[in-house]
């Protein structure tokens, strides 16, 4: 069987890293765009020697868009953004680009476009961040019949943007921040599920769904996922549930920084339940058992205990 191109946008962050390692070891061939090659190559040894090639490419430059799909048969997309800056805008980098590249699979013959969304997206949402990904999938679904899109939860795994955050907080600070009072819930999922869902997508001809809710094994309120943070990592801190209102004003603070903590349209996330629907295609759906969060946090989360792993 002739082997397979996968071009995947936004491969060298955290989801896209665990992609790479599983898509090689289902033979596909690899192509990584990025605006700088140079300063990935630690990526090539995730593949046998060919295996794996990075691209440069900017994201709306439809000429190297193209030459980059006239030699592939999949593509994913994982581009994404937490919060705005001056240069990267929610509106840019979840709809605008999303819709071109849909777009220009469809003019390419392209087999299937895998897009990265998130789970809550809705009409009735404030947040900037989920109404710009709700438009980007439906750009897409307007554009391209061969296209399928995932919706994570939270992500969890080796350099994570949750639990790791949270547990360097916790070296300084006496306590940590329940938001809203921490009773919003959430259904972590592990990022090696993740990957192991494209994957499976990408090998199976016939997909039953258009759309995928990735929830993880156990539904947690944000306090008790605090919990189970502060006992992997032996800590004791006070717990302070802080309002959305006060949450708020101090994320307008925040956001000035140029990595921030926090930013009022997360603040307006958090309002809403990150949980599976149960209206769309699920993990179990793909034949995947999710990951518990018990048996992969303790393996990465160490470090920030007192005697690390050995504590």
């Amino acid at each position: 069987m002739k082997q397979k191109i996968a071009t995947i946008f936004g491969a060298t962050g955290f989801i896209g890293r665990h992609l790479i390692r599983r898509l090689t070891e289902k033979d596909f061939r690899i192509i990584v765009a990025t605006r700088s090659p140079y300063l990935h190559g630690y990526l090539k040894p995730l593949g046998d020697p060919g295996q794996i090639d990075l691209e440069r490419v900017n994201l709306f430059d439809e000429k190297t868009l193209k030459v980059l799909l006239k030699n592939s048969n999949v593509v994913v997309n994982l581009v994404g953004i937490l919060y705005e800056t001056r240069k990267q805008k929610f509106e840019n980098i979840h709809s605008k680009f999303p819709e071109l590249l849909s777009k220009l699979c469809n003019e390419h013959g392209i087999e299937k476009f895998i897009h990265l969304s998130a789970l809550g997206v809705n009409e009735d949402v404030k947040s900037m961040y989920m109404r710009t990904k709700l438009q980007g999938e439906k750009n897409i679904l307007n554009n391209f019949d061969n296209s399928i899109i995932l919706r994570p939860s939270i992500v969890f795994g080796p350099e994570d943007k949750f639990f790791n955050q949270f547990a360097s907080l916790s070296q300084f600070l006496p306590f940590l921040p329940l938001i809203g009072g921490g009773q919003t819930k959430f259904q972590p999922i592990y990022v090696g599920d993740v990957a192991k869902a494209i994957a499976t997508i990408l090998e199976t001809e016939e997909i039953d769904n258009k759309i995928y809710e990735l929830g993880g094994a156990e539904i947690f309120t944000f306090q008790q996922l605090m919990n189970i943070l502060l006992k992997e990592i032996q800590k004791r801190r006070f717990l302070i549930p802080i309002p959305f209102s006060i949450a708020k004003f101090m994320a307008r603070i925040l956001q000035l920084f140029p990595k921030p903590l926090i930013t009022t349209d997360q603040i307006e996330m958090l309002k809403e339940d990150n949980v599976v629907s149960n209206n769309y295609g699920t993990l179990r759906d793909l034949n995947i058992e999710p990951t518990t969060i018990e048996s992969i946090l303790p393996h990465y989360i160490y470090r920030f205990r007192k005697g690390g792993e050995f504590a």
